[in-house]
């Protein structure tokens, strides 16, 4: 039987998706079909911070940290 999981994550910079799971063992054939959301508001966490950078007076303040599988509020 097939096992499938779901999960959002951003394409980075240089164009990377990662996937990470500890479902499935190491060296299972997996297929993987992309599907990009239509959604012009969706930015990736790098950049998010990239574009608070200017706003912050203390890079430290760049630094944010969220739980595992959280949404990031891009309000904040």
């Amino acid at each position: 039987m097939a096992q499938a999981i779901r999960q959002t994550t951003f394409v980075q910079s240089d164009g990377t998706i990662t996937i990470k799971t500890p479902q499935f063992p190491q060296g299972a054939k997996v297929e993987v079909i992309i599907i990009l959301e239509d959604n012009s508001q969706t930015w990736s966490a790098e950049t998010l911070a990239m574009e608070r950078l200017p706003q912050l007076e203390n890079p430290s303040q760049l630094i944010t940290i969220i739980e595992a599988n959280s949404e990031i509020d891009e309000n904040e």
